[in-house]
């Protein structure tokens, strides 16, 4: 029988997809969340499987030109900063919140010279050589025992009442049904989660801090794209700058001045700086050093739009595809960038999406007051990373030595019985998540998720049902800084 198809119509058909696979857990997405999740999970005694959409691993940081941040404490004033960074020389646990697998990960990156940090250790950044990263987490996997399914997407579950008993992935050789205990959604826009029918919200809530001073709702962060370039002349740049210093700007996660950002970049760490231009968005672009002799990662053109719409998605990667270009033609007109050239433009980087609504949402004030939960399962310290913020947001003055606590309930979905959360969808308001949806937190929740689930495995429980306790007894016995 012939259907008459027109737009607005809606089709229907019956995908058949085979079982090819059983497990203890599952994890959907290979980013910094996904991979440190699965290697918690694995090295904490369960059998693990990791999805991820693309032929290699490191979401963001390696898909993306991302850096890792933020591993200190952080600080308003430069003088203030300059003393963390003192104490980081000398007495680093003292103002790091980051352990764990994410610091593990760091000392094997600087160690074998494919990252670049503070005084050799992890401060506010540490960027890496891309390709070495993805060797490093493909190594790191093996070594834990994890088992990959590579250019694969997770594309449905199967459900019995409140539990998920399998995902449906698709690839290449059509469609598999995978079973498992416990299933751990790292997919950055909760995916799987939503599939499973968790309540989200997308961008900015009702309860939002934003949306209460005149945000419209579901705005969401701008996408953007951290592109590289090779070729820099780093120190004619400085020269340039030194001799106009209007030209320079503070970057507020490394509050470095021109010198202090020279010094670092003449002894091979850690720079950031900021420089003022008539043709960057708002009105300046970021300049960071790689371990990369003269290559360097440029940030940050944006575009408006739902990273959860494909033709939203279409629409900023032609749109930032002709804005780097457009840069890269004016960046030559800057000394120590006249020789450079364009090594890579990445996919665009989608900073917000869904919110997967949790047993806990955590809120700017939490955050803003560095509130200690009961059942935090890891710290950060990254500043609130979002637009457009509310006047009052910007005026609200933050302690000495400014941290905030994760807690386990924003990583444990409203509705499901064996589903976890890590990463940029975990349960959080668009303010909270500017603090939370970067590289390092992503990780931090990644690994309290990743033990969570290998303890519910072992103990037939559900992640609701887990004692927080004994969570946070494992993680401090993991180096993880609670």
């Amino acid at each position: 029988m012939t259907q008459n198809f027109k737009i607005g119509s809606t089709y229907t058909s019956t995908v058949e997809a085979s079982v090819t696979d059983e497990t203890d857990v599952i994890v959907a997405g290979g980013g910094t969340a996904g991979c440190v999740a699965a290697i918690a999970a694995a090295r904490n005694g369960t059998d693990v499987l990791l999805v991820e959409r693309y032929g290699f691993l490191g979401g963001m940081m390696t898909a993306g030109n991302a850096g890792l941040t933020k591993y200190i404490v952080h600080e308003k004033s430069q003088s203030e900063y300059r003393k963390v960074i003192a104490e980081l020389a000398t007495n680093p646990s003292s103002v790091q919140v980051v352990g764990g697998i994410p610091m593990e990960i760091t000392e094997r990156l600087l160690d074998m010279k494919a990252g670049i940090g503070t005084d050799g250790t992890a401060g506010s950044y540490v960027f890496t050589s891309s390709e070495d990263f993805k060797w490093l987490l493909l190594t790191m996997l093996e070594e834990a025992g994890v088992n990959l399914l590579l250019h694969s997407l997770v594309v449905d579950v199967i459900k019995e009442g409140n539990t998920i008993r399998g995902v449906i992935v698709e690839n290449k050789s059509g469609r598999q049904a995978i079973l498992a205990k416990i299933f751990i959604d790292a997919t950055g826009d909760g995916d799987l989660a939503a599939k499973a029918g968790v309540p989200f919200v997308v961008g900015v809530g009702p309860n939002d801090f934003s949306a209460k001073h005149g945000v419209k709702l579901n705005t969401t962060q701008d996408m953007g794209v951290m592109f590289r370039v090779g070729n820099v002349d780093m120190k004619r740049c400085f020269e340039y700058l030194k001799e106009n210093p209007d030209k320079f700007q503070v970057q507020g996660c490394a509050l470095l001045s021109l010198e202090q950002a020279r010094e670092n970049f003449e002894k091979g760490e850690m720079m950031t700086i900021n420089v003022d231009t008539d043709f960057s968005s708002p009105n300046d672009f970021q300049i960071y050093n790689t371990p990369l002799p003269g290559v360097f990662t440029i940030c940050c053109p944006c575009f408006p739009g739902n990273g959860l719409s494909a033709s939203d998605l279409t629409k900023a990667e032609t749109a930032l595809t002709k804005k780097v270009r457009k840069w890269m033609l004016k960046m030559k007109e800057m000394p120590g960038f006249e020789n450079t050239f364009l090594l890579n433009c990445p996919q665009v980087g989608v900073r917000e999406t869904r919110h997967i609504q949790g047993e806990y949402v955590l809120t700017i004030e939490d955050i803003f007051k560095s509130r200690e939960f009961e059942d935090g399962i890891g710290k950060g310290a990254h500043p609130i990373d979002v637009q457009p913020i509310p006047e009052s947001l910007k005026k609200h003055s933050l302690p000495h030595k400014w941290q905030f606590n994760i807690p386990y309930c924003c990583l444990v979905p409203k509705g499901i019985d064996n589903l976890l959360v890590a990463g940029r969808c975990i349960s959080t308001t668009h303010e909270a998540s500017g603090c939370t949806r970067t590289t390092v937190q992503c990780m931090i929740t990644g690994e309290a998720a990743g033990t969570a689930g290998a303890m519910c495995v072992k103990e037939n429980i559900r992640p609701r049902d887990l004692n927080a306790d004994e969570l946070k007894k494992m993680l401090k016995e993991q180096r993880v800084v609670l």
